[in-house]
C-alpha cells in the first residue's frame, strides 16, 4: 500500500517531466502540426450540386380514372436508377464531360463506371403518412447529387441525371401501361377465339344430335304419347275389322253365289280365295305355328286340285248381296293390310323416339358442358374488355401526364462552398494528435531514462531513507528564466492558435478558390 502511494506522482512531477523532454514533446508536436495544416490547405476541394425532385400524385381522383401503374415511388426511383446507371450511359457522360483523363489509360470502363457511381448520390425524402402502410412511410421526394472538384461540371452532370431520371420515368409509366393494355387486349382476342371455337363446336353438336338435344325433349315425350294413342287407335280398328270378317265369313257361307236357278254354285275358287284370305289374315296376325294359323292351312291343302286334263268349271257370282259381301270382306282384308303397314311404321317411330329420349340425358350433359364453357368464356370476355378500356384510359393518362409524376422543383444549381474536405476538422484533429504525440513520445523517453530524480527515487532503489533532504535552492536567475519561459510559451501558443483560426476563417473560401484556378490551369496545359 505505501509502494502505490510513493508511485503516485503529482501535478508539479509531471510538469519537471514536460521540463526536461521538452525537446521531444515540441519537436513532434510542430512537426505534426504543420502536416495537419499542410493537408487541411493542399487537400483539392470537392463541390456538390444537388437538385430536388418532387413527387407529385395524380391530378384526376382515382375514383374516376385508376392508374395501371402501382408500384410505389421508391421502387421505381430504384428501378431507373438501375436503367439510368448502367455501365454505358455513365461512360457515355464522362466521355461527354471529360472526367477521370488520368485514370482512363489505366482503368477498365467498368472501374469508371463504378467511380461516377461512387460519386452520385440519391437520397429519399420520406415522412410519415398515417393510413398508407408499409411502416407509416411514404415518399414525397428524392433528391439527386453530384461530387466533383469542378463546381460547372458538378451543375451539369447533376442536371443532366435529373433529365435522365425524368424521360426514363415517363417512358417507364406509358411503358407499363401500354404492356398492360396490350396484354389485356391479347387475352380478351384469345377469349374471343375460343368462344367462336366453342360455338362452333356447339353447332356441330346439335347438328349431330340434333333429334335428341334437350329442348326437344318435350316434342319427343309428345310424339311418343302420340305414337301410342295412335297404336291403340289401329288395335281398336283392327279388332272392328276382324268382327266385321267374322261377320262377313258368316254370311257368305250362308249365301249363295248364283240365284239363277235356285242352286248355291259352290266352286274351289271361291272357297280357296276366301281361305287364302284368311290365312293372310291370320298371319300377319300370328306366326306360322299359332293353332289358327294351322287350322286354315289344312283347309286349304284338303280343298279339291283340279287336274291337268280336267276343265274347271267357272262360275260367275250373279247374287248382288253375295257380291257386296264379298267386296266387304276384300275392303276389309286391304284395311287390314293397311293396318298391319301402319303398325310397322309407328311401331319404328316409336322405337325412334324412344331412342331419342333415352339419348337427350347424355346429349344434354354434353350440351350443357360446352354451353357453360361458352358462358364463362363469354363473361370472362366481357370483363377483359372493360378492363382493355378502362387500361387503354389509364394509358392516356400517363401519356398525357396526369398520373403520378416527378416533378423538378430545385433544379442543380453551381455550388459556391465544397463539401470536402473538412478542413477544421482536419486542423483540429491535427491539434489533437500532435499534442497527444508529443506528450505521449515525452511520458515514452521519461519512463525509458533510467537518472535517479528526488529523494523518492532514491529511496525506492536503496530502500533506505535520507536522514536530510537538501530541496533545491532557486536564485533570482532562475525565477527570472522561468518566468520568460513561461511567456514565451504562451505568446507560441497564441500565434499558434491565431494562426490557426484565421487559416480555418479567412483563408478557408480562399484557399479552395485558388487551388480550383490552379487546377484548370493545370487542366488547359
Amino acid at each position: 500500500m505505501m509502494e502505490m502511494e510513493e508511485d503516485i506522482k503529482s501535478l508539479m512531477d509531471y510538469v519537471q517531466m514536460a521540463r526536461r523532454q521538452k525537446y521531444l514533446i515540441l519537436l513532434p508536436m510542430l512537426l505534426l502540426i504543420i502536416l495537419s495544416v499542410s493537408v487541411a490547405l493542399l487537400l483539392p476541394a470537392v463541390y456538390r450540386s444537388e437538385a430536388t425532385i418532387l413527387i407529385e400524385q395524380q391530378h384526376i381522383p382515382v375514383s374516376l380514372v385508376q392508374s395501371t401503374v402501382v408500384s410505389f415511388a421508391d421502387e421505381r426511383i430504384q428501378q431507373i436508377e438501375q436503367r439510368v446507371m448502367t455501365i454505358d450511359n455513365v461512360n457515355k457522360i464522362i466521355k461527354k464531360y471529360g472526367l477521370y483523363k488520368k485514370q482512363s489509360k489505366e482503368l477498365s470502363q467498368t472501374a469508371l463506371a463504378e467511380k461516377f457511381r461512387e460519386n452520385t448520390e440519391l437520397t429519399l425524402v420520406t415522412a410519415s403518412v398515417i393510413g398508407k402502410g408499409r411502416g407509416g412511410k411514404a415518399t414525397l421526394a428524392f433528391k439527386l447529387a453530384f461530387n466533383n472538384k469542378e463546381p460547372v461540371i458538378a451543375q451539369k452532370i447533376a442536371n443532366e441525371m435529373v433529365t435522365f431520371y425524368l424521360s426514363a420515368n415517363v417512358v417507364n409509366r406509358t411503358e407499363r401501361a401500354a404492356d398492360t393494355t396490350k396484354f389485356l387486349e391479347d387475352e380478351a382476342r384469345k377469349f374471343k377465339v375460343d368462344i367462336q371455337k366453342i360455338e362452333n363446336e356447339i353447332a356441330e353438336y346439335k347438328e349431330s344430335n340434333k333429334n335428341s338435344l334437350p329442348e326437344l325433349l318435350p316434342v319427343n315425350i309428345a310424339s311418343i304419347s302420340r305414337v301410342e294413342n295412335n297404336l291403340q287407335q289401329l288395335s281398336l280398328q283392327e279388332k272392328i275389322l276382324n268382327e266385321r270378317r267374322v261377320r262377313i265369313r258368316t254370311q257368305l257361307n250362308v249365301t249363295s253365289p248364283n240365284v239363277m236357278n235356285g242352286t248355291s254354285s259352290q266352286g274351289g275358287g271361291e272357297n280357296s280365295a276366301s281361305l287364302e284370305a284368311q290365312y293372310l289374315y291370320l298371319l300377319g296376325k300370328y306366326s306360322e305355328s299359332h293353332p289358327d294359323v294351322r287350322a286354315v292351312k289344312r283347309k286349304m291343302k284338303a280343298l279339291p286340285k283340279s287336274g291337268a286334263g280336267t276343265k274347271t268349271r267357272i262360275v260367275t257370282a250373279n247374287n248382288p248381296v253375295y257380291i257386296q259381301l264379298k267386296n266387304e270382306q276384300s275392303i276389309a282384308a286391304n284395311e287390314l293390310q293397311y293396318i298391319y303397314q301402319q303398325r310397322l311404321r309407328l311401331k319404328k317411330s316409336l322405337a325412334e323416339l324412344e331412342v331419342r329420349v333415352s339419348k337427350t340425358h347424355q346429349v344434354e350433359r354434353g350440351y350443357y358442358d360446352l354451353m357453360r364453357d361458352l358462358d364463362n368464356n363469354k363473361q370472362k370476355y366481357k370483363e377483359l374488355k372493360a378492363k382493355s378500356l378502362d387500361a387503354k384510359l389509364s394509358q392516356t393518362l400517363e401519356e398525357e401526364q396526369k398520373a403520378e409524376k416527378f416533378s423538378l422543383i430545385e433544379p442543380a444549381r453551381v455550388p459556391r462552398k465544397p463539401v470536402k474536405p473538412n478542413r477544421f476538422k482536419i486542423l483540429v484533429i491535427g491539434l489533437v494528435l500532435s499534442v497527444a504525440v508529443g506528450l505521449g513520445i515525452g511520458y515514452l523517453a521519461e519512463i525509458l531514462d533510467g537518472s535517479l530524480r528526488g529523494h523518492k527515487a532514491l529511496e525506492k532503489l536503496t530502500g533506505i531513507e535520507p536522514l536530510v533532504v537538501i530541496p533545491y535552492i532557486k536564485i533570482q536567475v532562475d525565477i527570472d528564466e522561468r518566468k520568460e519561459n513561461i511567456r514565451r510559451l504562451i505568446i507560441i501558443s497564441s500565434l499558434l492558435l491565431i494562426a490557426v483560426v484565421a487559416a480555418t476563417h479567412f483563408l478557408y473560401q480562399p484557399l479552395d478558390m485558388i487551388w480550383y484556378k490552379v487546377l484548370n490551369r493545370i487542366n488547359m496545359f
